[in-house]
Order: C-alpha cells, then sequence, then structure tokens
C-alpha cells in the first residue's frame, strides 16, 4: 500500500523554512551582523567635533551619508576608516547615518548636542575693517584673488594617510578666542570662529602640527602670512597671522617642525596665531585631534 503524502504537513513545513529565511536574511539581522564590526568613537558629539568610525576590511560598505553629505571610507592595514565632521552650523539632534553598499543599506544613530559657542566681540579701526569689508577695486580683486590661492591649496588632498600618529598643540600660550565663537566686528555680525586663536609674544616659534606637505605659503589679505598642509585623506592644518615663514609650497614637513613665527599681519589686532582644522571641507575645533588616540590609525 502506497503511503499518501500529506499535503497539509509539507504546506507547513515549506512555510516554516521560507519565513525562518525571511527573519535570517531580513535588514534587522543583517543590520545586527553588520553592526558587530562597526565601531564609532562617540554616539553623541557636539558642534565641531569628529565622528570617526571603524569596520573591518571585508566589510560591504563603501560609503556613508550623513546630514545630506556623502563620505567615503579609507583603508589602513585591514581597516576601514571614515571620518565625518561635525559643522558649527549643524543643528542639534537625532540624525541617521546610512551605510551604503552595492546591494543594501544600513542606518544607524547618532545625536549631536551644541558646542556651547560663546560671543567674540572686536573693535578695529577703519583700515582694518577694510580688509573684511573692502570697497576699492584693487582691495577686492586681492581678496578674490587670496580665497582662489586657498580653494587651490585645499583641493587635492593626498590619498595616502601622512599625519604621525597624534596631532600636537603648534605653540604654547592663552587662547584668546575659542573655536566656533560668534563673531562681531565693531558690532556687526561676522562669522563664527574657524579656529582657535593662540596669543603669544612676537616672533615665537610655530610648529607644525603633525607630518604633512605645504600646500600654501604665502601672505594673504586677511589672514596675513598663512601656511596650509594637507595630512592626506582631506585633513588640513592653516597657520595665520605669522610674521615669518619657514616653508615653501611643496615642501614635506615632519610634526614638531618649525614653519614660522608668531606675528600680527593680517586682519590681526595683536602677535597671534590663529590655528584652524578642516576635515572633509568642514571646520572642526583643534582641541578635538591634539592627542586624540582615534586618530592613531596604524
Amino acid at each position: 500500500m502506497k503511503n499518501k503524502i500529506n499535503y497539509k504537513s509539507v504546506i507547513i513545513s515549506l512555510s516554516l523554512v521560507f519565513f525562518t529565511l525571511i527573519i535570517l536574511l531580513s535588514p534587522t539581522t543583517m543590520g545586527n551582523e553588520l553592526d558587530k564590526n562597526l565601531t564609532l568613537n562617540k554616539k553623541t558629539l557636539k558642534q565641531g567635533e569628529i565622528l570617526i568610525i571603524k569596520t573591518d576590511v571585508s566589510s560591504p560598505f563603501t560609503k556613508i551619508t550623513f546630514d545630506d553629505r556623502t563620505y567615503d571610507f579609507r583603508i589602513t592595514n585591514e581597516t576601514k576608516i571614515s571620518l565625518i565632521p561635525i559643522s558649527y552650523w549643524t543643528n542639534p539632534g537625532q540624525y541617521t547615518l546610512t551605510f551604503i553598499s552595492p546591494d543594501r543599506t544600513f542606518n544607524k544613530s547618532i545625536t549631536v548636542s551644541s558646542g556651547n559657542f560663546v560671543s567674540s566681540y572686536l573693535e578695529v579701526d577703519k583700515e582694518q575693517e577694510q580688509k573684511l569689508e573692502p570697497e576699492d577695486e584693487k582691495t577686492i580683486q586681492k581678496k578674490k584673488e587670496d580665497q582662489q590661492l586657498i580653494n587651490e591649496a585645499r583641493s587635492s588632498s593626498s590619498s595616502q594617510k601622512i599625519w604621525d600618529d597624534n596631532f600636537i598643540w603648534p605653540v604654547k600660550g592663552e587662547i584668546s578666542t575659542e573655536f566656533g565663537a560668534t563673531r562681531y566686528v565693531n558690532g556687526k555680525l561676522q562669522n563664527r570662529h574657524s579656529g582657535i586663536d593662540i596669543a603669544s609674544q612676537n616672533g615665537t616659534s610655530i610648529k607644525a602640527t603633525n607630518s604633512g606637505i605645504v600646500t600654501l605659503a604665502h601672505n594673504l589679505l586677511i589672514t596675513g602670512n598663512t601656511i596650509i598642509i594637507d595630512h592626506g585623506w582631506n585633513v588640513y592644518s592653516a597657520y595665520s597671522h605669522l610674521s615669518k615663514i619657514n616653508v615653501v609650497n611643496g615642501e614635506k614637513v615632519k610634526k614638531g617642525q618649525k614653519i614660522g613665527e608668531i606675528g600680527s599681519t593680517g586682519f590681526s589686532t595683536g602677535p597671534h596665531l590663529h590655528w584652524t582644522i578642516k576635515i572633509n571641507s568642514v571646520y572642526v575645533n583643534p582641541k578635538v585631534i591634539v592627542n586624540n588616540k582615534n586618530l592613531n590609525l596604524q
């Protein structure tokens, strides 16, 4: 006698297999599996800080989107790394990171909190004010040419990581203006302060905050004698208002090497260094890169 097939049991068994596969291959399950290989230096970041994401080199993800911008992963040894700067203009709140691969996406949430920036007030004479808001054609043209030089200096970063372990302070001194300060000049709102002002005596030596290649060494209208260094991976440091420049365009510099001296050139009210860090076209607080172990990418 032939065994009868219990079609009802077969259908139930196939259904269980089908639904098990759905669960195993669901975005949540895949996300949990992929999440194990992802590390974030922080889940809550202040305006001006850096989000540093690391994952295994075998990870399928190639890009990340954050706040309507796309960021690439870089590879060093067996690790993929992405540096995402949090602008001082980014509104506090919760944001979604979207990790992108050729065949899937994966979301993760982070929170941006206020940088608690202070206000900064400067009173300057007419000559200094004209540097910010020039009226004569010659000065207007000079300002345009300077901006072009600055843009070119940051237009083509090395695809290789040039910096060496931790970043250091370029000079010792009193911080006269903090990063992100809302800047008013003669009572008029100008902008946020893009870096840190470090006051010191005229002629004090300034060191490269890390190893890199000089992409600008020039006297500019607003920032005076200015140096920009490319550290690779779209990480740039800049040093302004110098009395003396000790490097030239294209020169390779080592961390701690003397590159110039404190001065008060350009739009300045006294001897100091205006020091900025720009990552992926966004200014970040230079304090967050100093001795930051997460940037020791070996």
